[in-house]
C-alpha cells in the first residue's frame, strides 16, 4: 500500500471513529433530557417570574415560532390555548387564538420555543414547560389538569 492510500483510509477511519463518537455525545445528551423532563420536581429551586398580563389570565399559553417545526407540532396538538407570537397571525394556519403582544413576548423570549406556560387568573405564569417532543404536551396538559375550558391551578 502507498504512504497515499494508507493516508486516506486513515483519515476516513478518524472521520468516522469522530462521528460515532458526537453521536454517542448527542445520545446521552438526549437521555439527559429525557431524564430532567421525567423528573418535573427535581431541578426547579423557585416558581417562575413571568407575567404576561389579564389578556392572557386563567388560560394555557404556547409561546412559538412558525419557523420551529415542533411549536406547529405542538400548536396542532392543542385545542384551547393562546398561542403567543412575534410573527403576523396570519402565518399561523391553527384553530387556536393567536396573538401577536410584543410585551408579552419580551418575558418570554430568552426561553427556546415551544414554551408551553399555564397562566393564573392574575396573568402572572404559575407553571411553564419546555416541551422537547410533542407527546410531552398530552403529559403536561394531564399533570396540569387542563383539559378544553377546564382549569385547576393547584400547586
Amino acid at each position: 500500500m502507498n504512504p497515499g492510500t494508507a493516508f486516506a483510509v486513515l483519515t476516513w477511519v478518524a472521520i468516522l471513529v469522530l462521528f460515532l463518537g458526537l453521536a454517542a455525545v448527542l445520545r446521552e445528551v438526549r437521555l439527559l433530557r429525557a431524564t430532567v423532563a421525567r423528573d418535573p420536581g427535581g431541578f426547579s429551586a423557585a416558581q417562575p417570574d413571568l407575567v404576561l398580563g389579564p389578556g392572557f389570565a386563567g388560560r394555557v399559553v404556547l409561546a412559538a415560532d412558525s419557523g420551529c417545526p415542533l411549536c406547529v407540532a405542538v400548536a396542532r396538538r392543542l385545542t384551547d390555548a393562546v398561542l403567543l407570537t412575534h410573527e403576523s397571525p396570519d402565518v399561523w394556519d391553527t384553530r387556536l387564538d393567536v396573538v401577536r403582544d410584543r410585551e408579552a413576548w419580551r418575558v418570554v423570549s430568552h426561553l427556546a420555543p415551544p414554551v408551553l406556560m399555564l397562566v393564573d387568573a392574575g396573568g402572572r405564569v404559575a407553571r411553564v414547560v419546555l416541551p422537547v417532543r410533542e407527546e410531552q404536551v398530552d403529559d403536561v396538559l394531564d399533570e396540569w389538569g387542563v383539559r378544553g375550558d377546564r382549569v385547576r391551578l393547584d400547586p
